[in-house]
């Protein structure tokens, strides 16, 4: 596998953090880095400050500077954490952006980044042999704050042979 370079923003990390699921990010990319925006929304809450310490004992996990975005991304009007996140993937040329807002995988995609969410970590993981099931951390994601319909869980559920 070539080695893969993402852009993580604060939902996955602490969706992923809240149900101890955060080593399927260091499983799937060889580095991953996190905006120092991004680092801030994450620690605002005890869950994650825990979750961020963990990833910043991880060498996978880098914390990059916030970055000045271009006028082209300022337009999208996104949070300070999801516009770090597409403005340090575009300079870092990632390979993929790990982002569930969709109006931010709209601007991501706009950009001409790949782009992945909390769900799809979870199909990847299952479909790697990461995971021996994917439902039950569906299940365990959704409790945690996780929004997702109905009908885009049974369709990863469905892919994965669940």
């Amino acid at each position: 596998m070539a080695f893969s370079r993402w852009v993580v923003n604060a939902s996955p990390l602490i969706l992923l953090g809240k149900t101890g699921q955060i080593g399927l990010l260091s499983a799937l990319a060889d580095r991953i880095a996190v905006p120092q925006a991004v680092a801030e929304e994450v620690s605002a809450g005890d869950d994650g400050r825990t979750t961020l310490q963990a990833i910043m004992n991880d060498p996978v996990f880098i914390l990059v500077e916030n970055e000045a975005p271009s006028p082209e991304i300022i337009s999208w009007d996104l949070g300070a954490g999801e516009t770090q996140v597409i403005v340090n993937a575009r300079l870092q040329v990632a390979d993929r952006v790990v982002i569930d807002d969709l109006e931010a995988r709209r601007c991501a995609q706009a950009m001409g980044l790949k782009t992945i969410g909390t769900l799809g970590l979870v199909g990847r993981a299952k479909a790697l042999g990461l995971i021996d099931r994917a439902a039950p951390v569906v299940r365990r994601l959704r409790a945690s704050g996780l929004y997702a319909s109905d009908d885009l869980i049974q369709r990863l559920l469905r892919e994965v042979g669940e």
